[in-house]
């Protein structure tokens, strides 16, 4: 079956979503199998389950690891056979799964991003694994000896209710070129750690090389339609794009406004430019450009641009003042499907086989997504020579205990509210509109998209 780019994703999600506004509420569905009957499949028992994910678009490394995942558990789980989905986009999953149900062959196991959180469960039919599995089950596959950071562990819920295992993830970092901070008299070993330290930086940066000051991977063209890092912005200057309930939208709140504000005052200066993902990768790789905030797993590809030109450091999210900044998470969790118990024993099994210690330390060495284990970072069975090498893994270990979740909108124009509030933090930041007003019009909008 075709794949669809993200534009066709989101149409067709849209669509086909406008007759499911009957389903259940994620916390009250009883479509699924109990959790008196749950338990180990057998081994005498012979199930094939599908797995949906987007691993391999991150190139070989993503396809090479997500192959030998699956080879190891199939190995250890001889009676249960693994097909891997044709890769699809992260942002078009959703409508690829949509399209799988009206053919009948819905994936069992999907790795999906918290963006989708809400609709998978309210209107893909992802299981409620509290209810499914049982919370105890969900609770030792986070639990053990190597536990899940508490934060992570709340970030695919939905009223409570747990409906994913976070699998990989990644927080917005701040990546600087720790020559170009040297060449204009900066420590290069104390970085910024707030926004005006970041500006400061960047203009005498400016000055003395000529090298552009900042790019955030948060607003503007590199932002790409995304908005996890844009929440982590806002969320640092006591912001939210909903309310704590999640009932309602807060676009207009006066944390928001304050968040940008600055960010525009950034601009301004000249400290902050707009470039896109492509560009802001070429300026950086080229000595241009002194910073980069974005998500920590584009480590690998600044490392490889740069090809050892210069020293590449990182540093956690700035912050507005003296509070803590509260960053957000990019990336996914695994969603059950399957509606048949024998099939969801063999999901789950799959599910503790993916985000296990052993798997995580696979994906971190080979891929670079933090480990959701802080534990096994200084573990010497796991990722201890791993830390020991590389440094930007900290940043991320010293973000995860405090992560904000990535809110999900609610209903199936979720995408049209994020593109609605990504443009609004963009045209005030770069293109001068009046941040309350900017804000309001866009939050008046996304709310007649809401169920």
């Amino acid at each position: 079956m075709p794949r669809f780019t993200w534009l066709a994703a989101a149409a067709a999600v849209s669509l086909l979503a406008a007759g499911c506004s009957s389903s259940p509420s994620p916390a009250t569905s009883t479509s699924n199998t109990s959790t008196t009957s749950f338990g180990t499949l057998s081994a005498s028992q012979h199930v094939s389950i599908t797995l949906a994910s987007y691993l391999p678009l991150l190139g070989t490394p993503g396809t090479d690891e997500l192959h030998s995942l699956v080879s190891g558990f199939e190995s250890a789980h001889p009676n249960i056979a693994v097909t891997i989905e044709p890769e699809t986009s992260s942002s078009a999953i959703a409508g690829m799964v949509q399209q799988d149900e009206v053919s009948g062959h819905t994936p069992d196991v999907v790795q999906d991003s918290f963006n989708d959180l809400k609709f998978m469960a309210s209107s893909l039919g992802a299981a409620n694994l509290d209810q499914v599995v049982g919370s105890a089950r969900v609770q030792s596959l986070f639990g053990g000896p190597t536990p899940y950071a508490t934060a992570v562990t709340k970030l695919a819920q939905v009223d409570g209710q747990v409906y994913g295992i976070p699998w990989t993830l990644s927080t917005p970092i701040l990546f600087y070129n720790s020559d170009l901070f040297t060449t204009a008299g900066l420590n290069s070993a104390s970085p910024p750690a707030t926004w005006a330290q970041v500006q400061a930086d960047a203009l005498k940066i400016k000055s003395a090389t000529g090298a552009a000051g900042v790019v955030s991977g948060c607003i503007g063209a590199a932002a790409s339609g995304s908005d996890w890092c844009l929440q982590a912005i806002l969320d640092s200057d006591g912001g939210s794009v909903m309310n704590q309930a999640q009932t309602a939208l807060s676009f207009d709140s006066a944390g928001n406004v304050a968040a940008l504000t600055a960010m525009q005052g950034l601009a301004k200066s000249g400290a902050m430019v707009n470039l896109s993902s492509a560009q802001m990768i070429a300026a950086f790789a080229a000595g241009k450009l002194a910073m980069v905030l974005d998500t920590s797993a584009l480590a690998g590809s600044l490392l490889k641009a740069a090809g050892g030109r210069f020293t590449i450091k990182a540093t956690p999210l700035p912050s507005f003042g003296s509070a803590p900044s509260v960053p957000t998470n990019s990336g996914s969790a695994l969603f059950m499907l399957s509606k048949q118990k024998p099939e969801q024993e063999a999901d789950f099994e799959l599910m503790q086989w993916l985000t296990s210690a052993a798997s995580e330390t696979s994906i971190t060495s080979n891929i670079g997504y933090p480990p959701l284990r802080p534990s096994i970072a200084t573990m010497a069975q796991y990722l201890r020579s791993y830390s020991a090498s590389n440094q930007f893994l900290a940043p991320n270990l010293a973000q995860l205990v405090r992560l904000t979740p990535w809110l999900a909108y609610p209903g199936p124009n979720y995408t049209s509210i994020t593109t609605l509030l990504t443009n609004a933090a963009a045209n005030i930041v770069f293109q001068g509109q009046a941040p309350a007003a900017a804000l309001a019009g866009a939050q008046q909008q996304a709310e007649g998209l809401l169920p």
